[in-house]
């Protein structure tokens, strides 16, 4: 674990500590180190240390355990829908289970809500998904700019089935969104042109269409998928190539990375 600066002190002990807990430097069942060593390791006052940790405890990833300090819990105590948790494991050695799983979720979720919205969507949600796809056209070209229509298209469709139980579940989703824009925004190889399946789908739904909608959904995933193999394809050949013109500034990486 690093040193930390003063600025924002317990979210970054969080990210710390759950980091090196997801990417396996501390297994479960292994005990952190005392609290002292903990404070002096990372910078921080006790006060911050105890927030971080009453705080991973509640992802599931610790426990405090009287006369044994505080213990890294098993994996299946942890919350994998909580958004930290899946960012982490998006950027461990879990790397390809995580986006498996994703995708596997976005089937199980979105083609539904699509189904769903078609039939309750109001004239608001209507509003909100055609605006969203008009900020999508704009942004076509410019993958960082695109990331925050496309989010908002995406939980607007989940909003718009008045299911509120999938709306929960649909932070996972933007997450997920926001972590692909960040690993692949780099790689102009992997960005097949995804528009003119979100038009499919707001047609479907404006049409008032739920089987359409639903295969639309699909349509969108699927093409998500392919899209994630591109952008590995990409990362394993070219990850040590300097930036071209174009591309997204390590700022602007750094960012979308903080969003997820």
């Amino acid at each position: 674990m690093n040193k930390i600066g003063k600025q924002g002190l317990h979210e970054h002990v969080i990210r710390e500590i759950g980091r090196c807990i997801v990417g396996g430097e501390l297994p479960p069942g292994t005990a952190l180190p005392s609290e002292a060593t903990l404070v002096e390791t990372l910078g921080v006052s006790r006060t911050a240390l105890r927030e971080a940790l009453r705080v991973l405890g509640a992802k599931g990833l610790v426990e405090a355990r009287q006369k044994k300090g505080t213990i890294v819990q098993p994996k299946h105590a942890w919350n994998f829908l909580d958004p930290d948790v899946f960012a982490w494991r998006l950027n461990s050695n879990e790397f390809e289970r995580v986006v498996a799983e994703l995708h596997q979720l976005r089937h199980i979720i979105e083609p539904l809500a699509a189904s769903l919205a078609a039939s309750e969507a109001q004239p608001g949600d209507l509003d909100v998904l055609k605006g969203a796809y008009r900020e999508m056209e704009v942004a076509a070209n410019d993958g960082v700019a695109f990331v925050d229509p496309d989010v908002r298209f995406h939980l607007g469709i989940i909003a718009a089935s008045g299911n509120s139980l999938l709306s929960s579940l649909g932070q996972i989703i933007a997450v997920a969104l926001r972590a692909y824009f960040a690993i692949g925004i780099d790689n102009p190889d992997g960005q097949i042109p995804s528009l003119p399946y979100h038009k499919v789908v707001l047609d479907a739904i404006v049409a008032r269409n739920p089987a359409a909608a639903r295969v639309a959904m699909q349509k969108v995933i699927e093409h998500s998928e392919r899209d994630s193999r591109q952008i590995r394809t990409w990362r394993q050949r070219h990850v040590r190539e300097p930036k071209g013109k174009g591309r997204a500034t390590s700022a602007q990486r750094a960012r979308l990375r903080e969003e997820a």
